[in-house]
């Protein structure tokens, strides 16, 4: 982009200025350079230049706090900032920022003020654009401020039924572990007591190790909770057969034995696959014990691996069972839901 000449520039800035003026002007401002990202001015530093924009972009910040800045404007060439220090406030209003790479004239208040003298117009328009400055970065800062709040109040409502939903998830969880805990201790009560002997006996140990295994499969229902809470990400090539082998044993190994067939479809060359290998097992593990479990009557689950030539890598674990409803189906990701049917 072509550098704007500074009396044009100055002109355009300041279109009621005579010639004399502009020329005055011209012949005090400073050129300044400065790379993408500096600060020309920082709020609340004390100031006496004005700057005149003549090539690239400037971002105007203000803000709410001493944590929370808030983007009000961009501005370009022919913009002016720096203002208010001609206005007997000395203190900087807002951050100036460079987004591009920006070329400038700097104009300190003392040759200002010598055109300011003899054109009272020049600081009654600056008087204007002032308060134009301070109702934007007032309306700018509200408005943040409100969706600030708006967003911190639905953070709180999320936090709330996270915390509904995981005192139901361990209520359900507790009743359900009562119910086979109950039933195994009043059979083994019987049975110490001698009440339950010769055919009845292998009938009791059945119910006894079918609860068993109920609490069991709760427990572990508990473990994969714990171990997917949210911890930092360590990402590394993995090798994806691993991972689906470990996945499925793991899922085998809580079901003792009562898992349905599987078939694995996975093309041998699969390369390594960028991931977090502790976080993807625990997905495709929890994918495939639900297929193993709604599935009533043990057909055969299949999980799949595929590319679609562009990079990405998809893994599918599909069955024969009883499925989501599509009502639920948007739920099955929040945590602690638990679809009871």
């Amino acid at each position: 982009m072509t550098e704007i000449e500074p009396v044009k520039l100055l002109h355009n800035a300041f279109p009621e200025l005579s010639e004399e003026d502009i020329h005055m002007l011209s012949q005090a401002a400073q050129r300044q350079s400065y790379e993408a990202g500096v600060d020309i001015v920082r709020e609340g530093e004390e100031g006496t230049t004005l700057f005149v924009i003549t090539q690239g972009q400037v971002d105007v910040f203000v803000h709410a706090n001493e944590a929370q800045e808030i983007l009000i404007d961009t501005i370009g060439s022919g913009s002016y900032f720096g203002e208010m220090a001609f206005m007997g406030e000395t203190s900087r209003t807002a951050t100036i920022r460079t987004r591009t790479s920006c070329q400038v004239l700097a104009i300190n208040e003392k040759a200002f003020m010598k055109v300011a003298q003899v054109n009272p117009y020049l600081l009654r328009n600056l008087l204007r654009q002032i308060i134009g400055h301070l109702r934007r970065n007032d309306e700018a800062v509200i408005q943040e401020l409100n969706l600030r709040n708006t967003d911190l109040e639905r953070a709180y409502d999320d936090l709330a039924e996270q915390e509904r939903l995981r005192t139901q998830f361990i209520a359900t969880l507790s009743h359900e572990l009562r119910t086979p805990l109950t039933a195994v201790r009043g059979f083994l009560g019987l049975i110490n007591q001698g009440a339950i002997q010769g055919d009845s006996l292998p009938a009791a140990m059945e119910s006894i190790t079918r609860n068993v295994e109920r609490m069991v499969g709760l427990t572990n229902d508990l473990i994969v909770m714990y171990e997917m809470h949210p911890s930092a990400l360590e990402f590394t090539y993995v090798n994806l057969s691993d991972v689906l082998i470990e996945a499925l044993n793991t899922a085998r190994a809580t079901l003792n034995g009562n898992a349905s067939g599987v078939t694995v479809d996975m093309p041998p060359n699969i390369p390594p696959i960028y991931a977090d290998q502790r976080a993807l097992t625990l997905a495709v593990r929890a994918l495939t014990e639900n297929a193993f479990k709604f599935n009533p009557d043990k057909a055969p689950i299949s999980i799949k691996v595929f590319s679609n030539g562009n990079n990405e890598i998809a893994i599918a674990v599909e069955d024969n069972g009883i499925g989501i409803p599509a009502a639920e189906q948007a739920r099955i990701f929040e945590p602690f839901v638990r679809l009871e049917t």
